[in-house]
């Protein structure tokens, strides 16, 4: 296929998952209204406890927990529609038409990790207002915060690739991403600094590049730069989840293809 008809094919799934967004109405509203609600609870506890934190938190509880949430948001939309791809494909009966044409690898897992990618930017538009007008609390988003957030959805997108290949073998594995959505914020400091977390479970912290996505926000809305490291190690992670990712999601499609398992929901 000429590569210059790729682009074409990408815009035309993305179009297709947004019309397949639209068209479940009242799960489509709920999407709109979680982070709104999520956002707001938490705005509210960090009010609460803002007084306790303040040597804990320079910041303030509340801008802390709430940065931490908009940007978990952020990369754990694009994440699981990264990991959910295929298996969507399956679920709707088109994942085998699609495996035969080329570049079949990308076409599902890209137009959709865009896709949520562009949920994720809607989401965080939302979080962000609320915060800022209805709650006061301001996150000072500059330019480079935001290319930052960007960096840090790109860092995670590889291993939802391989998510999305272990799903084709196991069908089931909803409570695959349950454990791996709570240990992000456990480990991670999504909700309290990681310095607060046992020493074993601050060494867990240090493999995940979720945790100095969350580090390198704070720090550019507190001090307005991006630590250089911050921005190495998404890099690196990034590439290296991507390679990974692909690899072991053509692994596990050529294994479910030899044991008949692409057909079957």
């Amino acid at each position: 296929m000429d590569l210059k008809i790729y682009p074409k094919i990408i815009k035309a799934f993305l179009i297709r998952d947004w019309q397949r967004r639209w068209s479940y109405k009242l799960n489509f509203a709920a999407m709109l209204l979680y982070p709104i609600v999520w956002v707001s609870v938490f705005a509210l506890m960090g009010r609460f406890a803002e007084g306790n934190a303040e040597e804990l938190v320079p910041g303030g509880f509340a801008t802390y927990i709430v940065t931490g949430i908009i940007t978990w948001r952020f990369i754990r939309v694009g994440f699981f529609d990264a990991s959910w791809s295929i298996r969507w494909e399956q679920h709707i009966g088109t994942f085998k038409n699609i495996y035969m044409i080329p570049h079949h690898l990308l076409v599902p897992v890209t137009s959709t990790a865009l896709s949520g990618f562009t949920v994720s930017l809607l989401n965080f538009a939302e979080m962000w207002i609320v915060a800022e007008f209805v709650f006061g609390i301001s996150l000072n988003m500059t330019i480079y915060s935001f290319l930052f957030l960007v960096l840090a959805w790109m860092s995670i997108i590889g291993f939802g690739f391989i998510i999305a290949g272990l799903a084709v073998l196991y069908k089931e594995i909803q409570a695959v991403f349950t454990v791996i959505f709570f240990s992000f914020q456990f480990f991670c400091g999504v909700f309290f600094p990681v310095s607060e977390l046992p020493k074993a479970a601050q060494y867990v912290s240090r493999v995940i590049p979720v945790t100095y996505a969350l580090r390198g926000m704070r720090t550019s809305m507190e001090h307005g730069f991006i630590p250089r490291n911050d921005i190495l190690i998404m890099v690196i992670a990034g590439v290296i989840g991507m390679i990974i990712g692909l690899v072991t999601l053509h692994l596990c499609l050529m294994k479910a293809l030899k044991e008949g398992k692409l057909e079957r929901y």
